[in-house]
């Protein structure tokens, strides 16, 4: 975590100095995939405005007080992707686990062909 604020500190130096080569720069390291769209998209806008621009790095402004913030409460870095819960794996060489969920439907096709061989079997 107190790598990626040294990042961020780096990066609102960059800002303060107007250097767009170094924000542009910063942008391009693998630590920047665990900043959120809107501020990747607010920096690139200040990059490209004009260094007579007042516009404020509102967003990235407000993440890193959060990021700040989560490390002084000891949080772990935000992940680029939360992870996905995924079912247990089936039980080896189980294709299916019947748990009889399927009963009703295989009890309906089974009255379904019933009454089909009921009716071939009435006299025409």
């Amino acid at each position: 975590m107190l790598a990626f604020l040294e990042y961020l500190d780096a990066i609102d130096r960059a800002l303060t100095r107007r250097d767009s080569m170094d924000v542009t720069s910063l942008l391009r390291k693998r630590i920047a995939t665990h900043l959120p769209r809107e501020v990747r998209e607010e920096l690139i806008a200040l990059i490209h405005a004009p260094r007579a621009s007042l516009r404020a790095p509102v967003q990235f402004l407000r993440f890193q007080h959060r990021m700040t913030e989560l490390a002084r409460g000891g949080e772990p870095l935000l992940t680029a992707q939360t992870e996905l819960r995924f079912e247990p794996r089936p039980i080896e060489g189980a294709i299916r686990i019947d748990d009889g969920r399927r009963a009703a439907a295989l009890e309906a096709t089974r009255d379904e062909s019933d009454s089909c061989d009921a009716a071939d079997d009435a006299p025409r």
